[in-house]
């Protein structure tokens, strides 16, 4: 039985992450792409816990760039307070709790008052309303948090697993590609080599017929749901023990040709995120 070695967080290491959303119906296809530059900065960490606070940082690099854009205008102000998170962690490397909740607040009632000065319309006190239930300062905040996709893919519990003949099955809950939480059974295999450690990962959803979240989500579409999967890599760098490669795929289907699938890829800035391979991160 075999474990990845967790080692503490040391230096600043600089992402990309990347999210392709696409759902496609007999009528239509829609997609939707957003690219995130990432900033992972280690902070203090006890003396007596061991528990180290790591900071993430998040600028949302914008795809559609016209001055005339005000959602994108808005949402790229919003995104100043809700992609800058405290995070404590564990000997595990696992998130185990989220500080700073006041001064996140305090920060989003700042640009609060700034949004509604700027801009017009009905939607906006609807959708300021909407953050304000997300920002509160509480138990829930952490509940949104650790929903991000980010870090529902990069923290994703490798130093917990324990590998047998390099073998690894897990039950994990995963969000983004519905509104609500999918527990998948997953499977994990792991290769070492000069590099790293490379977890290439398979997953499916089980008793699909008695989930009637799906049924009533899809409903509009006339679908059932048939088939949910999961496919992707992860790759821990042997130097800093921290992952610097990931991608992660999820594919929903339903009867009626409706598909839904959920990319997420992330890269340090030495890998170009188009053309991430897991081959070509073990062999470099």
């Amino acid at each position: 039985m075999d474990r990845i070695s967790y080692k503490p967080f040391l230096s600043p290491l600089k992402l990309f992450f990347n999210v392709e959303i696409s759902e496609k119906t007999p009528l239509k296809v829609e997609n939707t792409t957003r690219l995130y530059e990432i900033d992972i900065l280690p902070d203090e960490t006890s003396f007596w816990t061991g528990n180290q606070r790591v900071k993430i940082i998040r600028r949302l690099n914008s795809i559609n760039d016209l001055a005339h854009n005000v959602a994108d205008a808005f949402m790229q102000q919003v995104s100043t307070t809700l992609h800058q998170i405290t995070l404590k962690l564990g000997h595990n490397g696992m998130p185990i709790g989220i500080e700073q909740q006041n001064e996140l607040w305090l920060n989003w009632l700042a640009i609060r008052a700034n949004l509604a000065d700027s801009f017009t319309g009905n939607w906006i006190d609807f959708a300021l309303k909407e953050i304000d239930q997300k920002m509160l300062p509480g138990a829930a905040i952490t509940n949104y948090i650790m929903e991000d996709l980010l870090l529902n893919e990069y923290f994703r519990a490798v130093y917990d697993a324990v590998f047998q003949q390099d073998t690894f099955t897990c039950k994990r809950t995963v969000h983004g590609l519905c509104p609500f939480p999918i527990k998948l059974n997953e499977k994990w295999l792991l290769q070492t080599s000069a590099t790293g450690h490379l977890i290439t990962f398979s997953g499916e959803c089980e008793n699909l017929m008695n989930i009637t979240d799906f049924n009533n989500w899809l409903k509009k579409t006339g679908n059932q749901i048939t088939e949910i999967n999961s496919t992707g890599f992860y790759h821990i760098d042997h130097i800093t023990g921290w992952c610097n490669a990931m991608e992660s795929n999820y594919l929903l289907k339903g009867n009626n040709s409706y598909e839904k699938t959920l990319k997420i890829m992330v890269a340090t800035n030495s890998l170009f995120i188009t053309t991430i391979k897991p081959l070509q991160t073990l062999e470099e």
